[in-house]
């Protein structure tokens, strides 16, 4: 009579426990009741062994069923915790560290309990109690890998304590139901116990399974029938995943607490309960102030298409605007990063067309200039001069003065040359180691000249002592051989020849002048002379006015 009845018990539970998950089945899309669902089928697993293993007619069969529940026993106290945690914290999210490490819980006491002839951890022996139909027993020692499950099954439900005693109010649990939950989990620990003693041997031996069942039920009527029938709830989920934006739903333990599938389908390495990226976490939130409304104004007319009346659509586009505002300061740091890297490039170019000693531009510089402004009066039929410049006996002046005032009178005699042009789209430039040139922009023959003889003049009023040049003017001196003409050919280097064998003229000549190509060399001038040295004609010398024409031709090009 008592196993009939303990048969019956067992076959209700399972009743009820497939009736509940059935009824559930539906929103398993809800974490809260796939929680549950583990529960209940679990439950059942449990109590339907726990039925077949009654009525096994002998104790290999008994054995076979003792172990196929197993699997309802391991699943039970998890879903129990997951279901109360999600009934009692909805935020709250369970780290997969925590589920895996359930999950191989449960896989190792299954191998376990598979495998215990081998080793007798779980059920060290199993005595047999024959008898007539259902009237046999088997009775199950215990061993450590027995009480080792026991111990972590309860240590679940007593985790699932704290979660009831400490349920936040925004939870789905109300406050009676809470109670009759922690009421009820004194249920299968007093079943347990009554069976570890013997107690319920007379209603046909453990009742544990059954209590499980009502405890699922206890949690279906105390929270997820009100929770199931919540078409709001799971209107907001349907939202949720329907969403096109990806949305992400992160705790206040920077943990993702939910993701809707958009967010799934564009970042498919995301799972609940990882930690959120730091990048996200570091951008900053909306801040409500002044809301910003959008509004759009239809018309709404009758059939005879008159208007008679508006229709008012208001948006919120508070969040809008500070996107708005985030990309415009985005904009202005590009901007101001833009200019930065702009004036890093000016510097980079300016280092790259100037000659460090001097800061005048460098022969780089005059080869592509020069050519562009030769094309260009090429172009339009202008005359273009050009000056080459020499410092008169430098190389004595190096090896009397030294490299150092070497440098310091390059310095100041390229200063001079080019404070002395000051001239639009002309430039001057440093092409060698004493050598400088000096490109005109529509200069004919009579300013080009005019022009040298002040750079002349100006270098011969820096009175730089120099007492290895001519004694009749021991100071520092230059030659200048110049050119003027209208290019017949796009090469600069037919000019650069021709001003090459004016200045060689000029060296030839005794130096300190200004020779053009093809014309006359100006004749050395003293102090005295430099009043008049903007006219160049009165300084003609008939004994060195040499023509650059007669000048050496072999001499290099700049």
């Amino acid at each position: 009579m008592a196993i009939s009845l303990l048969i019956l018990l067992m076959a209700g539970a399972l009743l009820v426990c497939a009736a509940i998950a059935i009824a559930s089945w539906p929103r398993r899309d809800d974490p809260t009741v796939r929680a549950f669902l583990l529960l209940a089928v679990g439950a059942g697993i449990w109590c339907a062994g726990r039925m077949l293993e009654i009525q096994a007619p002998n104790v290999a069969e008994r054995i076979l069923w003792a172990k196929l529940q197993y699997p309802g026993i391991l699943m039970v106290p998890v879903g129990w915790l997951l279901s109360v945690v999600r009934l009692t914290r909805p935020d709250h999210v369970i780290g997969r560290g925590w589920m895996t490490l359930a999950l191989a819980v449960g896989v190792a006491g299954m191998v376990l309990v598979l495998t215990n002839e081998r080793h007798g951890l779980v059920w060290p022996q199993v005595q047999w109690f024959g008898g007539v139909g259902l009237h046999t027993r088997a009775v199950f020692s215990h061993g450590p890998a027995y009480w080792a499950l026991a111990a972590y099954s309860y240590g679940l439900l007593l985790a699932s304590l704290y979660f009831l005693v400490m349920a936040r109010p925004r939870g789905k649990l109300p406050p009676g139901g809470r109670a009759l939950l922690i009421a009820g989990l004194l249920l299968p620990v007093l079943a347990n116990v009554a069976y570890l003693r013997g107690w319920t041997t007379a209603l046909g031996g453990d009742l544990t399974p059954a209590t499980f069942s009502v405890m699922a039920l206890l949690v279906w009527l105390c929270a997820l029938r009100p929770h199931l029938g919540d078409v709001g709830h799971y209107a907001r989920l349907r939202v949720f995943d329907a969403l096109r934006e990806g949305c992400v739903i992160v705790d206040d333990r920077e943990r993702i607490a939910d993701l809707n599938r958009t967010a799934q389908r564009m970042l498919p390495g995301l799972r609940r309960g990882d930690p959120a990226p730091a990048s996200w976490m570091a951008t900053r939130p909306y801040v409500a102030g002044v809301p910003d409304y959008e509004l759009t104004v239809e018309p709404v007319r009758n059939l005879d298409d008159r208007v008679i009346g508006r229709i008012v659509f208001v948006r919120d586009v508070s969040a809008f605007r500070t996107r708005e505002h985030a990309l415009v300061e985005e904009n202005s740091n590009l901007a101001v990063r833009l200019n930065e890297t702009v004036d890093k490039l000016l510097r980079i170019e300016g280092d790259l067309y100037r000659d460090p000693l001097t800061g005048l531009f460098n022969r780089r510089f005059f080869q592509r200039e020069a050519g562009v402004l030769l094309a260009a009066a090429q172009e339009r039929g202008t005359p273009l001069g050009l000056m080459l410049i020499d410092v008169d006996f430098f190389k004595q002046y190096n090896d009397i003065y030294g490299h150092l005032r070497g440098d310091e009178c390059l310095r100041a005699i390229g200063a001079t040359l080019a404070q002395t042009l000051d001239e639009a789209a002309s430039f001057c430039a440093r092409v060698g180691g004493e050598e400088f040139a000096v490109v005109l922009h529509q200069a004919d023959a009579q300013r080009t000249r005019a022009i040298g003889m002040r750079m002349l003049q100006a270098v011969r009023s820096l009175q730089m002592p120099h007492v290895g040049a001519d004694p009749s003017h021991p100071f520092l001196s230059i030659s200048v051989g110049a050119v003027s003409r209208v290019p017949d050919s796009p090469l600069i280097e037919e000019l650069v020849a021709a001003a090459d064998v004016a200045l060689y003229a000029a060296k030839r000549g005794g130096r300190n002048r200004l020779v053009m190509a093809g014309g006359q060399a100006s004749a050395p001038m003293s102090a005295d002379d430099t009043d008049n040295a903007d006219d160049g004609d009165n300084a003609d010398n008939g004994d060195s006015a040499d023509s650059a024409d007669s000048a050496d031709p072999s001499r290099p090009l700049v």
